[in-house]
């Protein structure tokens, strides 16, 4: 079995972040200009992959360390600053983050602050395989300048892994160009 750590990592905090910002329901729309966003991440991980320990105890011991330095990989890649471009239409800010997700009884959603200059939010979940807490802080300046943290602690049986991302953007221009929604610059 051939795990992904970096992949499954982000998802699982692309998947948390979303559920977040769509499900808040006292959200303010974002002083966001239109156009094309540079964003950088500085993530750090720490800890081990929450995997169930039914799971693990399921693998072979060679399973199981190819696994877990296929993960150990993974990691290493994941704790790399990655720069994208991002197109904020008009439609996306108006949407509020709104992507569509569905509610997940697992979780509760708090909004601590939401207005045109701040979005601070935080989500805990428990289901049986684990507990997931996300904490979401941006700032924005002028329409042109964000910085924020986004901060999740993923919890399995005795198993924590911690990931604490530093997040900057800046708006570049009115233009978005050839990017369509967000490209990663290589």
């Amino acid at each position: 079995m051939r795990i992904c750590a970096r992949s499954l990592a982000a998802a699982t905090l692309v998947c948390a972040l979303i559920t977040v910002l769509a499900e808040a329901a006292d959200l303010v729309k974002p002083d966001i200009k239109p156009g094309l966003w540079e964003v950088t991440t500085h993530p750090q991980i720490s800890g081990q992959m929450p995997i169930p320990e039914d799971q693990l105890a399921k693998m072979t011991p060679e399973q199981r360390a190819r696994m877990e330095a296929a993960m150990q990989s993974g990691m290493t890649n994941a704790v790399k600053p990655r720069v994208y471009k991002e197109c904020m239409t008009a439609e996306k800010i108006a949407k509020g983050f709104d992507t569509g997700a569905h509610d997940d009884a697992s979780c509760k959603k708090n909004v601590i602050a939401s207005s045109r200059s701040e979005l601070h939010l935080r989500e805990d979940c428990s289901r049986p395989d684990g507990k997931t807490t996300v904490d979401v802080h941006f700032q924005i300046s002028g329409g042109t300048q964000m910085t924020g943290t986004i901060n999740a602690v993923m919890s399995s049986g005795s198993r924590t892994m911690t990931m604490n991302s530093k997040v900057q953007g800046k708006w570049l221009g009115a233009s978005c160009g050839s990017v369509k929604d967000e490209e990663l610059e290589k």
